[in-house]
């Protein structure tokens, strides 16, 4: 197919888009804003929806009336180019055209191709849609660019559109310059301050979202420590309530925060009290949350052991089959919670997270906000409005989020100055075990030795209910088809539910969880394990001996094959003798006996580095 037998494809098929009362309100408005929009002009322009408002079915719409020919989508990653194709996947009659009456039957299109592994052509010459993801068309070995002439697409989609300002995307415009470019994002803004290419014609609110039942409705609780005891420099001090949050603007202390087992523990506490809640309503349910670095997943994770879930991490070195393994354990609802560093990012689509447990400290408030949209989507999408679909986003006040879920929670606002003044200059690295930075040290420089926690801080996302949104609620209804009055909704009774819904700050008590001793000692040999291996990486790293490297072979016989599984035996060796035991004992070790293993890794880290260094001077 060429260009003009595409074009007449997407300009004469009968679709019912206007007044469909099966699409979403964000799909058919914002369908006719961009249609408003390229009447007028051929300037890139870009449309905000929150997650979960049918953003990949608006994608699905665009094309028709407005397209010239052959349309290119791309997605940021595989996870949402798969969920993509199966949407706008006509041999599936639950596609998003059929399921929401876009047209009833067609043999003609639109068909879509894949940029995939083994794709040539003219597969995509049999499309009227192509759908790739970035990576089809970056690097130097990339001949994508190569097969295609200049002109060969029409439209180009890009879905998690904040991307779009990245040199690749840039010379993607620049080289199909005749497109018109459409880009669909939640946040307007990268992290790094730059804003999406393009002009916004159609933003949907989250406020609106909510509203309406298309996203979970949000509640913030944020751990609020009565005291704390620290030591920092050599130093030890106590801090009130009043203190953390004078002292948590410092990047350090927040930092020494988010890296504390105490405050981790509440945030932990925290967060399963809020699951236990959601899973009332139904099950299952589970926990999301993001950590520092790997180690700190590890340590993390075995908290949440302790209390008996059943958790998994996900991290980027993990080898592929492992990963499909957790993902598969995570939508089948075999776990409670899932631990994650930079992963299962946007796109990323499972109703069933209902907490985000927030265990670092976010420098902008774009990732803050991707983090949270993995839980507001439904998790049971056919009572939209059932309490089971209320989520909770956990963390603590010394981490300083509360200044994000604040300016989340005025994320409506069309106000460039707002995010120009709140993303110009972020810096989103990681804070401790960054890949950029190996790791040098095992040893915190401020350690948390007590903290008092008798309360938590709980805010709705929805605070302020006006006669604006009930009339708007009473309107979505009819336009549905439906009177309110046949619900029994009028105005009194509406406007009562959405102000129980918008609750507004309120103090509610923390909850002591307890842990079964047995729990606690067997996530403590986990976790031994787990500091061996961190003790190794520390060493090498200092050292600056390669994982696979050979070096140590010599030095250390019998002891292993690489430099890494040596460390690794001298590192657990290291831990036996602090538990007093001989190899092959662990299994009689306590609880006691394990802790002091953990405690002991920033010593057992300087101890090794001058053994094997001096191993090594004498084999040279």
């Amino acid at each position: 197919m060429d260009n003009k037998e595409i074009a007449g494809f997407f300009r004469d098929t009968p679709t019912n888009i206007y007044n469909n009362p099966a699409l979403r309100e964000p799909q058919r408005e914002g369908y006719n804003a961009i249609l408003s929009h390229f009447d007028k002009k051929q300037d890139p322009c870009y449309v905000q929806l929150p997650v979960g408002c049918g953003k990949t079915g608006l994608m699905g719409l665009t094309p028709f009336e407005i397209s010239d020919g052959r349309i290119l989508i791309i997605a940021p990653n595989l996870t949402i180019r798969s969920t993509i194709y199966n949407e706008l996947n006509i041999s599936d009659e639950e596609c998003f055209y059929f399921k929401r009456g876009v047209f009833e039957t067609t043999t003609s299109g639109p068909f879509i191709s894949e940029l995939k592994i083994g794709a040539n052509k003219h597969d995509c010459d049999d499309a009227h849609i192509v759908l790739t993801n970035i990576q089809q068309f970056a690097g130097e070995e990339n001949k994508w660019f190569e097969k295609f002439s200049n002109d060969y697409f029409k439209m180009i989609l890009v879905d998690e559109g904040h991307h779009n300002v990245a040199p690749t995307w840039q010379r993607l415009f620049e080289y199909f310059n005749d497109a018109k470019v459409i880009s669909y994002t939640a946040t307007p803004v990268r992290s790094d301050g730059q804003k999406v290419t393009g002009k916004c014609v159609y933003n949907f609110s989250y406020t609106r979202s909510m509203l309406l039942g298309y996203i979970s409705p949000v509640d913030s609780l944020h751990v609020a420590p009565e005291e704390i005891t620290f030591t920092a420099k050599g130093e030890k001090q106590t801090l009130s309530l009043e203190d953390v949050r004078q002292m948590r603007e410092q990047d350090w202390f927040s930092r020494g925060i988010a890296l504390s087992e105490e405050c981790n523990r509440h945030i932990v506490q925290a967060s399963i009290t809020q699951l236990s809640e959601v899973r009332k309503h139904g099950s299952p349910r589970m926990i999301i949350a993001c950590a520092c670095s790997i180690r700190h997943a590890e340590q993390v994770a075995s908290l949440y052991r302790e209390y008996g879930l059943k958790v998994e991490v996900l991290h980027s070195k993990l080898r592929q089959d492992e990963r499909d393994r957790i993902e598969s354990a995570l939508r089948n609802g075999f776990i409670d919670a899932i631990v994650q560093v930079q992963m299962l990012g946007e796109g990323y689509d499972l109703g069933q997270l209902s907490v985000a447990a927030v265990f670092r400290p976010y420098r902008s408030l774009a990732p803050y906000i991707q983090f949270v949209g993995r839980i507001l989507r439904l998790a049971d999408p056919k009572v939209a409005h059932s309490p089971g679909n209320r989520v909770y986003i956990v963390s603590h006040i010394g981490l300083n989020d509360e200044r994000w879920w604040h300016d989340f929670r005025n994320f409506d606002q069309q106000d460039q100055d707002f995010f120009a003044t709140y993303f110009a200059g972020a810096d989103e690295r990681l804070i401790e075990g960054d890949q950029e930075s190996p790791r040098m040290s095992l040893r915190p420089f401020m350690r948390v030795l007590n903290e008092t926690v008798s309360s938590y801080v709980q805010r709705a996302y929805l605070t302020k209910i006006d006669e604006t949104m009930v009339h708007e609620f009473i309107s979505t209804i009819k336009e549905k088809g439906f009177d309110p009055i046949e619900f029994g909704l009028t105005e009194d009774i509406i406007r009562t539910r959405l102000e129980f819904a918008a609750q507004t700050e309120r103090t509610v008590p923390a909850q002591q969880i307890v842990a079964q001793p047995q729990n606690v000692r067997e996530s403590l040999r986990k976790r031994a394990y787990q500091e061996a291996r961190s003790i190794a990486d520390t060493v090498l790293n200092r050292l600056q001996l390669k994982h696979g490297g050979y070096e140590l072979v010599r030095a250390y016989p019998g002891k292993g094959t690489q430099n890494a599984t040596i460390l690794i035996t001298l590192a657990q060796g290291a831990q036996n003798k602090k538990m007093d035991i001989q190899s092959g004992e662990r299994d009689s070790a306590s609880r006691e006996q394990f802790s002091a293993a953990v405690q002991a890794s920033p010593d057992i880290v300087d101890q090794l580095t001058s053994q094997v260094q001096e191993r090594l001077g004498k084999q040279s």
